[in-house]
């Protein structure tokens, strides 16, 4: 072993961020509930107030606590946020230059590969399931097309959440926070109202297939026509905005 080997020893108010954040995860500190006063968790953890600060400035930059001032302050408990994850995500693949074209290739990849996963595990609460966001989809996709853009969202992201990989899952909601400008800034930009319409009706129509196909128990059949779609998809979205790097949507 090299002399010059260091052991990190952690800083006492990591360790402390590192217990609370356990209880958060585990859920034995439920969203919303405000943590217990300063002196109190000094006392609990034997610990001085700016080791305790330092920990509570860990979790807020990760988005499990937000800090109120005033008599009424304190800090309060948040759930895991996927957005967080996100941005940093997307620092890194700025620094790495990933374009757009690049983030929606690996969405294709995963998301198709969710639909697949789908139709071969489906059950029947998950068809009823997607059936009911199939009403929400057809009903948009009649009155408000640029409505449709969010319901369009939730579509997609039931379909890989019903895929049942919870790490698929969290990698492609992860994905959509990064592209989520895109999708907005394509659908606003110089569109008529019979260009949107006819868009969106296409868009259901796919959502219908897919469905059928995922009813069908048909796997190859589900991530062959959502690759196709998602594609589809990605070539209009980097048509429209070009060869813009990751943090360009991230601003």
């Amino acid at each position: 072993m090299s002399t010059h080997s260091r052991i990190r020893v952690p800083k006492a108010g990591e360790l402390v961020a590192g217990q609370l954040r356990r209880q958060i995860i585990l859920g034995e500190l439920e969203a919303g509930q405000a943590l217990p006063p300063e002196t109190a968790l000094m006392d609990h953890y034997g610990v001085s107030r700016p080791t305790l600060r330092e920990a509570f400035r860990v979790l807020e930059a990760e988005g499990l606590i937000s800090i109120q001032r005033g008599a009424r302050g304190g800090a309060r408990v948040h759930l895991p946020d996927p957005s967080v994850s996100a941005r940093y995500a997307g620092v890194l693949l700025q620094y790495r230059g990933a374009t757009l074209a690049d983030v929606y290739e690996a969405r294709t990849i995963l998301e198709s590969r969710a639909a697949g996963l789908l139709a071969a595990r489906r059950t029947r609460s998950e068809v009823d399931a997607l059936d009911a966001a199939l009403q929400e989809s057809r009903r948009a996709a009649a009155e408000d097309p640029y409505r449709f853009v969010g319901v369009d969202e939730r579509f997609h992201l039931l379909v890989v959440e019903l895929g049942g990989n919870e790490t698929l899952a969290l990698l492609v909601e992860m994905l959509y926070y990064i592209v989520a400008a895109a999708n907005i800034s394509v659908t606003e930009h110089d569109t008529s109202d019979e260009q949107a319409f006819a868009s969106v009706r296409r868009a259901h129509r796919m959502h219908e297939r897919l469905v059928a196909l995922i009813r069908d128990g048909d796997a190859e059949g589900a991530e062959f026509l959502w690759r196709r779609h998602l594609e589809g998809i990605a070539k209009l979205l980097t048509e429209e905005l070009g060869a813009r790097t990751v943090l360009d949507l991230l601003s």
